[in-house]
């Protein structure tokens, strides 16, 4: 249970130690050159253009609106149009209208109770002043009260009648603190209307009904702020956002520029005082976001390459010289050639890395490309990003890379082309077909050629490119590979026809190393065409090495084992000299030079011992090949079978067993001699390597049926 708990706290301390980050100063010089050359590059796809120009000038340019967008002004307007449009919100108390009814019944009630007694009038007045208060809390004049000693009870009743229609008539249309004295004022209206239902007032009677009216108008009607909010809020959002829309003309050329216009233009970014540093630091984060992922990946995934700073600089090279071709088709982008950035030559650089590093490489590779693709030809779309150009780069650079995994011809990568522009239109055509509205047929038409050209074009500069990155950068691709392995090579017809045993033998050597090397991941065409030339020294001096001895003297038993150490030492730098003076790539110079690592030369070790005269001691140091010892694996593979298959030659029975044990015991003493210390190849690969080595000279060196020769006729015999 410890060690289950220890195990993910080591790896958080990992993470937290930021080793996996690390970096040098010549991997951080190169991350900052192309970082910021990629940010110039994207740039300008990310900030629109941009004019000088003020309020009231000439426009030097007709302009247009670069992208869809929302006039946020107008928009403002519209809405607040719309809110101030919508009449304010009033509530009517319904209990006002009742209660002022109520009170009028009351008032009539007490003045038709008072006006049945016997009292004076005076004290009728006093007991009328008494009603109105409790139930107005009014006072009226003594013309007003004298006027009601006057009513009999039928004009009373009408009184009651026509003041409450009135007051109810009123209350319904809603009285407001802003309009209460025009609702007073409408009572005389009721009064005057012939329709009004009231009929037989008299004038006495109507001057009540109009006063006692009035004095009962109040305010029922109350502005409601929440509901008068809520419905302009609806208001405004029921209206639509004001665009301006991608390519809608801004200012004419020669027209004076209006405030409006002048806004806009601020609006959309397009004035040259208005600096927005936002895009700039975004677009920064942005590309130092893929460096980092970038460099953990390749840390992580490929140390290798991580460790050799000249195969980072070449992902960076081939990257950036696709990104500049995509740049230069941006120059021909505009409205009318709106898809043109399909034609662009976007499977270049996983084609390349495929052929110079690997495909897992050119896999990251075709994903960078694809995020660039979608910015540089975001022109059709208001977006930053258009990912229909980032699928079909993505798929475009994919196939192209798995159909260059297992090259073999120049004629491979045309054959890549073409299936690249055949995935490509398909997802060109896929895109288009789903959304039928975006163009017509001859627009997809259009697009299919554009996906067929940049298909094939990617595959015409990967073919152009190409020998110019293996120069530069010394990196053998399995097609420069290819053709070192052909038997025309000037080097292999010279080492035919000057060295024809050596020859033989290096060819027998390169279909060992080719195995073993694939027995255990390392690459096999790189260790077939190293053991090729590993021998290519001995042209210079080839009767000195026995496989070119036939039916000659041995010319070293006529010189001194000193001599003959030197001489066949001299082979591996001979053999340099040459492949330097053919330009040939360094990794198989280095398998030249390493093959036999520090080993020694036992024969003439052995043979100076015997000769050793004069008190001279024989050093066993001055008998080894000076190294270095091999540094990579498929170095020391070639040094392995070029012992292995010299030995097996010798053997006078090479029966399976003794083959095996002669590989072993060859592979052993090498790796007592600490031959292996300075490559990475491990015990489990070294057991592998003899096996696949032990299959192969059994194939070769397996027994043949002898014939028997005719039988000699018996006497007798006819």
């Amino acid at each position: 249970m410890r060690v289950m708990i220890n195990e993910p706290l080591r790896k958080i301390k990992r993470l937290l130690s930021l080793k996996w980050v690390s970096i040098n100063r010549m991997q951080f010089l190169m991350y900052a050159i192309f970082g910021i050359a990629y940010y110039l590059l994207l740039i300008n796809h990310v900030l629109p253009e941009q004019y000088d120009i003020q309020l009231g000038d000439a426009s030097p340019q007709t302009i247009s609106s670069p992208v869809n967008t929302i006039d946020k002004y107008a928009t403002s307007q519209a809405k607040q149009a719309a809110a101030e449009a919508v009449e304010p919100v009033y509530v009517i108390d319904e209990q006002i209208k009742p209660k002022q009814i109520e009170r009028i019944e009351r008032i009539i009630q007490g003045v038709r109770e008072v006006n049945k007694t016997t009292l004076p009038d005076e004290e009728k007045k006093v007991r009328f002043r008494v009603i109105f208060k409790d139930a107005m809390d009014q006072s009226f004049s003594e013309g007003f009260y004298q006027t009601l000693l006057e009513m009999n009870d039928g004009q009373l009743t009408k009184i009651r009648k026509g003041t409450i229609e009135i007051i109810s008539q009123i209350f319904e249309d809603g009285v407001k603190e802003s309009n209460l004295e025009e609702s007073k004022q409408k009572v005389d209206a009721h009064l005057s209307n012939k329709f009004f239902a009231v009929d037989g007032l008299d004038r006495n009677a109507a001057a009540i009904v109009s006063e006692l009216s009035k004095r009962s108008v109040i305010v029922n009607s109350t502005y409601n702020e929440e509901k008068t909010n809520e419905r302009r809020q609806v208001a405004q959002d029921n209206i639509k956002s004001v665009v301006i829309d991608k390519g809608q003309l801004i200012v004419a050329k020669g027209e004076q520029v209006t405030e409006d216009q002048y806004r806009k233009l601020s609006e959309l970014g397009l004035l040259k005082n208005k600096l927005n540093i936002v895009p700039y630091i975004g677009l920064a984060l942005f590309i130092f976001l893929l460096l980092i992922f970038l460099h953990v990946y390749v840390n992580r995934f490929h140390p290798k390459i991580y460790d050799d700073n000249t195969g980072l600089l070449l992902f960076f090279s081939v990257l950036m010289l696709t990104l500049i071709g995509m740049k230069f088709v941006t120059i021909g982008q505009n409205a009318e050639w709106s898809t043109i950035g399909y034609i662009a030559p976007v499977g270049l650089a996983a084609m390349l890395i495929t052929l110079l590093l690997n495909i897992e490489l050119a896999l990251a590779a075709a994903v960078w490309i694809g995020l660039s693709a979608s910015m540089m030809y975001n022109g059709d779309t208001h977006l930053l990003f258009d990912f229909r150009f980032g699928l079909v780069a993505v798929v475009n650079g994919v196939t192209g890379a798995f159909a260059l995994a297992s090259v073999r011809r120049r004629s491979n990568i045309l054959i890549a082309g073409i299936i690249a522009s055949i995935t490509s239109t398909l997802a060109i055509v896929s895109m288009y077909l789903m959304v039928p509205t975006q163009g017509s047929w001859e627009q997809t038409i259009e697009l299919v050629g554009f996906g067929l050209i940049s298909g094939m074009l990617s595959a015409v500069l990967t073919i152009g490119f190409l020998p110019y990155f293996e120069t530069l950068f010394g990196i053998l691709s399995p097609l420069r590979l290819l053709e070192l392995s052909n038997p025309n090579h000037p080097l292999l017809r010279k080492l035919l026809i000057e060295a024809p045993g050596t020859y033989h033998h290096s060819i027998i050597v390169g279909n060992l190393a080719e195995t073993a090397a694939e027995a255990v991941g390392a690459d096999g065409l790189l260790s077939r065409v190293g053991a090729y030339y590993h021998d290519l020294g001995k042209t210079k001096r080839p009767q000195f090495f026995i496989e070119n001895q036939i039916f000659k003297d041995n010319p070293h038993d006529k010189i001194s084992a000193q001599l003959s150490k030197t001489i066949i030492v001299s082979h591996t730098k001979d053999g340099v000299a040459l492949l330097r003076h053919y330009k040939l790539p360094k990794p198989l110079q280095d398998i030249v030079m390493q093959h036999h690592g520090t080993t020694l030369i036992k024969y003439f070790y052995y043979k100076a011992l015997n000769q050793e005269k004069d008190g001279k001691q024989v050093v066993e140091e001055d008998f080894r090949y000076p190294g270095p010892k091999p540094q990579f694996k498929e170095a020391a593979i070639v040094g392995i079978c070029d012992c292995v298959e010299a030995a097996v030659r010798s053997l006078a029975k090479p029966t399976p067993k003794r083959i095996e044990n002669l590989v072993r015991k060859i592979i052993r003493e090498r790796l007592d001699d600490g031959q292996f210390d300075e490559c990475d190849l491990t015990f489990k690969e070294l057991d592998q390597i003899a096996i696949a080595i032990c299959e192969t000279l059994q194939g070769i060196f397996h027994n043949r049926i002898e014939y028997p020769d005719e039988p000699k006729k018996v006497k007798g015999e006819q």
